[in-house]
């Protein structure tokens, strides 16, 4: 990629002017917490200046920035004092929000970064200019047309910041930008973001002060509920304010004992057989205890055989840029469909995905932190979820209690803590099991110094008890203190997934298929016989091959269909106005069964497989229907698509805390839930995101595709009137 960028993003000139941001005595209590997160605050930062935003987990830098962007909600919260109000216009302010992942707007790369500059209703060029350019600004390295939550964290953190850099804002707003990228990316993203902030308002909440310390005008650092601990230019705040600030975990203190302080991987036992100092009995440093050999995931990029071994009583990372694929390696070890193999296994190279040999404990042995802990939790307490798992060990888990630093939270839901008291939290129910491996995900992203040296302290204190521990890792203080590395090369360029099949309904406008689907629904109410009914249903069994590209795709839309129309049928049956399931009743029920598939089919059928972002350009670029309920409908389709990804973590991660199998009802039934409770969190949190990009504020919105109309779509026309007529017909042919 080169480093060349248009103009476009950078030019003051064309944003908004910058803008300067007060907050005076702000005071803000969520709803969802007994103390107030922010409490008396006030600050003013002029217009064009540069502040970094330092503190530690938890004193409330990400509200900070809400707040001055003017989101927070009075409906979320007790609010009190003076903040900015919402803007405005859209682009007068971009806020990057900590998680990318549920920022993401878009069905691809490009919409996502596109959402703003729409809501500006700009013109198609302009729009298709900017969205070129703050891809480029933002180090975006994967393809346009490529959907946001198929990418890695790391990719995610750089679509939502080119999101925020196309709107041209007065003021920037960035909360940890870099927080999930390699060195060397985040290196070159701040440099793009600086240049992105000339002439700009720049706020950026970030631990990494070192990174950022001569690049800034001033240092803000708060401690408990957003209390100013101290403020002024970086070289002074650093000079004057160094204990404070260590004592505040904004900077690190003495590093933990690296592993030459410990016990050596691999030493023997002492002669008389009892274990290492530090070393559960009967546990051998240095044993292989999972291992990946020959692995390849072509489809993410990986296609040169990897090896990796995790050995009992060390500590392993494993690095590389982002998007290397290091989450997709920790997937494949702890998949549990995968049964662990002794051989490797050999495919054709041009395979999509040729998983080479899987070595892993039994189950009971193996604990696993996400990289989103909150998808792991099953406990109503922080007490009770360090014991859920019937493998833990309760003595254990209340020494991790206080360990983790978490005993004064004991009583509080896990859904109320922040997210770093969610990984230390997700980290201590795991050690809680006593596992031969333990498998991490990011575990120190999002920590200040502080923080992060405590979960390196029980990384090293579970690798002390002989556990096998295996993080996948940006951290350098966590690389350095490693036992051993494994550094995962840059990407190939992923293997491509095939193109979709073409059918014929791809040329057809969405607007000429929802046509289909409700004329033929309409037409639907003719059906009065069983005999009708069939003969109407005709049509969809000759048509559906135009519209379904695999057999299985097809009947997997109709399986509801036909399962509500079987329930129907049956309830006609018993409970319709002829005797209890009498002959007459069967053929009522059949006839209401036929009525609702030929009310219902055609459309599913015609509308399963179209865009999201092409119906919103459709409903609102053709129909010129209201921009913010489409914009937020297909926000909210393209949400669903994230699910399954979502299901597979929350029931994996059940299953390795030993809570049930795939098939349990109990686990399927937590795991919904759980799914449902990140559904709605979700939600909240895109809903902010989409606000940030200007969509409070949208009143008229450009849709930056065209949803054109052909000679095709004369064609589907004539096809919808004929399903809305021949059910009809077809009752006075059976008459």
């Amino acid at each position: 990629m080169t480093t060349a960028r248009p103009a476009v993003v950078l030019g003051a000139e064309e944003g908004a002017a910058p803008e300067e941001l007060v907050l005076r005595e702000l005071r803000w209590r969520p709803w969802t917490r007994p103390d107030p997160t922010l409490d008396g605050l006030t600050l003013r930062i002029p217009a064009g200046q540069r502040v970094l935003l330092a503190g530690p987990s938890g004193s409330g830098k990400s509200t900070v920035l809400r707040a001055l962007a003017g989101l927070l909600d009075p409906e979320d919260g007790e609010l009190a004092g003076t903040a900015p109000g919402p803007a405005e216009r859209a682009g007068q302010r971009g806020l990057l929000l900590q998680n990318p992942s549920q920022a993401m707007v878009g069905a691809t790369v490009a919409r996502d970064a596109a959402f703003g500059p729409e809501n500006a209703a700009l013109s198609r060029q302009e729009i298709h200019e900017r969205v070129a350019a703050a891809l480029e600004a933002a180090r975006v390295d994967v393809e346009a047309g490529r959907p946001p939550l198929d990418c890695s964290g790391g990719q995610q953190q750089r679509i939502a910041l080119a999101g925020a850099l196309a709107l041209h804002p007065g003021a920037l707003l960035l909360d940890e930008p870099t927080s999930m990228l390699d060195p060397a990316t985040a290196a070159a993203v701040r440099d793009e973001i600086l240049r992105a902030a000339d002439g700009r308002t720049l706020v950026v909440a970030d631990h990494d002060v070192a990174a950022w310390a001569d690049r800034v005008d001033r240092l803000v650092v708060l401690g408990a509920q957003g209390r100013i601990l101290a403020d002024g230019s970086p070289a002074a705040v650093l000079a004057t304010h160094h204990e404070v600030l260590e004592a505040a975990g904004v900077l690190p203190r003495a590093e933990v004992p690296p592993p030459s302080a410990r016990p050596p991987a691999g030493s023997p036992d002492p002669a008389d057989g009892s274990a290492t100092a530090g070393t559960r009995p009967g546990v051998s440093r240095g044993e292989v205890v999972a291992a990946l050999r020959g692995v390849r995931v072509p489809a993410r990029g990986l296609r040169t055989p990897v090896d990796l071994v995790a050995r009992s009583g060390e500590l392993t990372v494993l690095t590389g840029v982002s998007g290397a694929g290091k989450s997709t390696l920790l997937d494949l070890l702890l998949d549990p469909s995968r049964a662990p193999s002794t051989a490797p296994t050999r495919r054709a190279p041009d395979e999509p995905d040729a998983p080479g040999a899987v070595d892993r404990p039994r189950p009971g042995g193996i604990a696993a932190v996400p990289q989103d802990p909150s998808l792991g939790v099953v406990a109503a307490t922080v007490r009770e979820e360090l014991t859920a798992s019937p493998f833990a060990d309760p003595e254990r888990a209340g020494e991790l209690l206080r360990l983790a630093d978490l005993a004064p939270l004991a009583d509080v839901h896990p859904h109320r803590l922040s997210g770093g008291e969610q990984r230390r939290l997700a980290l201590a129910a795991a050690l809680a099991q006593r596992p031969r491996l333990l498998v991490l995900d990011e575990p120190t992203v999002g920590l200040d110094a502080g923080r992060s040296r405590a979960v390196l302290a029980l990384l090293h204190h579970a690798a002390d008890e002989g556990c096998a521990v295996l993080a996948a890792t940006h951290d350098p203080a966590l690389v350095a203190a490693a036992d051993a590395r494994v550094h995962l090369p840059a990407p190939s360029a992923p293997a491509r997934p095939p193109a979709p099949r073409r059918v014929p309904a791809d040329a057809l406008n969405p607007l000429t298929l929802c046509l289909i689907g409700i004329l033929a629904a309409i037409g639907s109410f003719a059906v009065s016989t069983w005999q009708g009914g069939l003969l109407a249903l005709l049509p969809l069994v000759v048509l559906a091959p135009l519209t379904v590209r695999s057999l299985r795709g097809g009947l997997l839309r109709l399986v509801p269909v036909l399962l509500a129309a079987a329930g129907l049928a049956w309830t006609t049956a018993l409970l319709g106005e002829a005797a209890a399931l009498s002959a007459e009743g069967w053929r009522r029920g059949l006839a209401e069964a036929l009525r609702l598939t030929t009310f219902v089919a055609p459309g599913v059928l015609a509308l399963g497989s179209v865009d999201p972002s092409a119906l919103g350009d459709a409903l609102g670029g053709r129909l010129r229907w209201p921009g913010r309920p489409v914009a937020a409908a297909v926000a909210a389709l393209v949400r669903v698509g994230h699910l399954q990804r979502q299901w597979h973590l929350i029931v994996r991660t059940r299953i390795l805390r030993g809570l049930g199998t795939a098939r349990s009802p109990r686990l399927l039934a937590g795991a919904t839930l759980s799914l449902l409770v990140d559904t709605l969190r979700g939600a909240e949190q895109q809903a902010l995101a989409m606000d940030a990009r200007g969509f409070a504020t949208a009143r008229h919105r450009t849709w930056s595709v065209p949803s054109p109309l052909s000679r095709a779509d004369l064609l589907g026309l004539l096809l919808a009137v004929w399903l809305l007529v021949w059910p009809a017909a077809a009752e006075l042919l059976v008459r």
